[in-house]
C-alpha cells in the first residue's frame, strides 16, 4: 500500500512539473511472457505468465535541469511492477539525484554499482531474467546498493572512471557498506572493463558477528561490424548472504565468453556460457549455464523475443544457481527455462 501512494504522488509530481517544465518525463517498459521452467530429477515443471523476460516491467519517472555554465542537476526514480498481476514491487530499481558537468558526475541514492557497467556492457543479455552473468556470475554479489555515493570522471582518452561509497544501514555497524572503484576503456569498437568491490554485511545466523566480501571483474567487448563478442572474468571471496533466509561464505571464479549479433534489420540474437569454478563445493558449487535468444523488433518500441538457458550444477550443494531468480532449484537439480514473450517500452 505504501509503494503505491508513493507511485502515485511521483506520477502526480511528474504531471504537475511536465506542465511548466518540459525536461521532466515518464517512460518505461512492459515486458511479459509466456515461461516454462524445469529442474531435472523433477516430476513437475511451471508453466505460467511471467513478468520480465528481457528487462523488468518499470516506470522510469526522470527530470534534468539546465543549471548554467555547463551544469546539469537530475533525478530519477524507477518503480517496477509485476505486469502479469499489476502488483508493485516493494522497492524502487533505482533512486538518486545527481549533478554533472565539465568536472564529472555525481550522484547520490540507490543505484547501480560501478561493477554493473563494467560487466554489464559485456553480458549479451543485459541482465535479462535469463542471464547467466546475472544467475551465475553476480549471483549473491551486489549490483545496485542503497545510501550510495557515485562519482563519475570525465572521460580521458577514452578512459572513465567510476568511484562509490554506500552508507550501509545507517547505524553504527558496516552493515551494508560498499566500497567499490572501476575503470573503462572505449575506443571505437572496443570496450574494456575493471571493477573491485568490498562489501560488508552482518552474518544471517549471527547478528553479533560482520562480515566481507571481495569481488573483482574484468570484461571487455568488441564489436565487429554486426557481430560482438563479449568476455567477464570474475573473482570472488567472502562472504555473501540474502537476509533471512541465506548466508555462506565461499571463494572462487567465473568466465563469461559471449556475442551479441545483429542479424538483419531489427533482428538481433544473442548467446552467452559461463564456467563458475568454486573453491569449496560446500555452499554454492561449480557449474556451467548457458543462455539463447532471439529478439525482433516490431517497431521501435515493441520487441518480441524467445529465450531458451540451462544451467548444469556439477555439485549437489544446498544454493544451487537457477536460470531465473524466480523459480529456485533444490539441492542436486539443474534448471531449464524456455520463455515466449513481448516487450513494449513507452
Amino acid at each position: 500500500m505504501k509503494i503505491n501512494k508513493l507511485l502515485a504522488a511521483a506520477l502526480m509530481i511528474v504531471g504537475g512539473a511536465a506542465a511548466a517544465q518540459t525536461q521532466v518525463k515518464l517512460s518505461g517498459f512492459v515486458d511479459l511472457n509466456l515461461e516454462y521452467l524445469k529442474n531435472s530429477g523433477s516430476d513437475g515443471s511451471l508453466k505460467r505468465v511471467s513478468s520480465g523476460g528481457l528487462n523488468n516491467s518499470r516506470f522510469n519517472i526522470s527530470g534534468v535541469e539546465d543549471l548554467g555554465g555547463a551544469n546539469k542537476a537530475y533525478f530519477t526514480i524507477e518503480p517496477m511492477f509485476s505486469a502479469d498481476t499489476g502488483v508493485m514491487a516493494s522497492q524502487f530499481r533505482q533512486s538518486y539525484v545527481g549533478m554533472r558537468g565539465d568536472w564529472g558526475d555525481v550522484t547520490l541514492g540507490r543505484q547501480f554499482t560501478p561493477s554493473y557497467w563494467v560487466a554489464g556492457y559485456s553480458d549479451p543479455n543485459w541482465a535479462s531474467a535469463y542471464s547467466v552473468v546475472n544467475a551465475m556470475q553476480f549471483f549473491y554479489a551486489s549490483y545496485r546498493v542503497d545510501n550510495a555515493l557515485q562519482y563519475k570522471t570525465p572521460t580521458f582518452g577514452g578512459l572513465t572512471g567510476r568511484f562509490m561509497y554506500a552508507f550501509g544501514k545507517e547505524d553504527t555497524t558496516k552493515a551494508g557498506r560498499f566500497m567499490s572503484a572501476a575503470v573503462e576503456y572505449r575506443n571505437g569498437p572496443l570496450f574494456v572493463g575493471f571493477a573491485s568491490e568490498k562489501a560488508y554485511q552482518t552474518d544471517v545466523f549471527n547478528k553479533a558477528q560482520m562480515r566481507d566480501s571481495q569481488d573483482n571483474y574484468l570484461s571487455a567487448a568488441y564489436r565487429m561490424g554486426s557481430f560482438e563478442p563479449t568476455f567477464i572474468f570474475h573473482t570472488y571471496d567472502g562472504y555473501y548472504a540474502y537476509p533471512p533466509y541465506v548466508g555462506f561464505t565461499s571463494k572462487g571464479w567465473d568466465a563469461q565468453l559471449g556475442v551479441r549479433w545483429n542479424i538483419v534489420g531489427r533482428t538481433r540474437a544473442h548467446a552467452s556460457f559461463v564456467h563458475r569454478k568454486d573453491d569449496n563445493n560446500v555452499d554454492i558449487g561449480t557449474a556451467n549455464g548457458l543462455t539463447l535468444g532471439i529478439t525482433h523488433g516490431l517497431s521501435a518500441r515493441t520487441d518480441v523475443y524467445v529465450l531458451a538457458s540451462h544451467v548444469k550444477n556439477k555439485k549437489s550443494v544446498s544454493i544451487p544457481y537457477p536460470v531465473s531468480w524466480s523459480a529456485n532449484p533444490q539441492a542436486g537439480q539443474s534448471p531449464t527455462g524456455i520463455a515466449f514473450g513481448i516487450r513494449h517500452a513507452f
